[in-house]
């Protein structure tokens, strides 16, 4: 999102050190649907690109693509980067091994769109990594404060873009968050033609991640 370009700076050291936990579990998921290989893989919407060395350190060659030249100024010391809107991908199809979307589809208007265009350019076989918050358990109709346990309150059907937030110092305070429930996260991947495969959640005591890896049918 280009609203990051304001906010890129403090974006970085956000992900790097204050949500480090959040990053870090994240990046286990990653490695848990991704999995080994060797090749090109897409990091779509990819922030400042902190997650290039997890693909790297499973053998990939990251690329990184993002819409918002704020963060592209940080991801591009990680990786190659280009400036490109993740609906749109200005790749050929069908010529990658793997596209990794991490903690972008809250920022999404259509992630159903990224996916579609992340199935397009993914060569048959290829690999989906989808890596974001537990739609269950995250969003502005769940209050975090208490480590322990989660208040949920109505609204998990609500998707439009909200900054209502438990943390107000977080990101979603500062660019807020599209919603999309688990039903249309799924579908979303489903019905980009991609066919899942695993599913991981992961946090303590309550999940904050699910990660999810659909495969292009070969």
């Amino acid at each position: 999102m280009a609203s990051y370009d304001a906010i890129a700076d403090w974006y970085e050291t956000y992900v790097t050190a204050d949500s480090g936990g959040f990053t870090a579990r994240s990046a286990g998921a990653l490695r848990g649907v991704l999995g080994r290989g060797s090749g090109v893989c897409l990091d779509v919407a990819c922030g400042t690109g902190v997650h290039a060395a997890t693909l790297r350190e499973l053998g990939w060659t990251p690329v990184g693509a993002d819409i918002s030249m704020g963060q592209l100024r940080h991801a591009r010391g990680r990786m190659p980067v280009m400036m490109a809107d993740a609906a749109r991908l200005p790749i050929r199809a069908g010529s990658i091994g793997a596209v990794a979307a991490v903690a972008c589809h809250t920022d999404m208007p259509d992630y159903a769109a990224l996916c579609r265009a992340a199935a397009r350019v993914l060569a048959p076989g290829g690999m989906f990594a989808h890596v974001g918050v537990h739609p269950c358990f995250i969003g502005a109709f769940a209050d975090r404060s208490d480590p322990e346990r989660v208040i949920v309150s109505a609204g998990y059907w609500r998707r439009e873009r909200s900054f209502g937030a438990w943390s107000p110092h977080g990101v979603r305070a500062r660019v807020g968050a599209v919603h999309l429930p688990l039903s249309g996260l799924l579908s979303a991947v489903i019905g980009a033609g991609l066919v899942v495969e695993r599913v991981i959640e992961a946090g303590e005591p309550t999940p904050d991640v699910l990660a999810i890896r659909g495969r292009r049918p070969g």
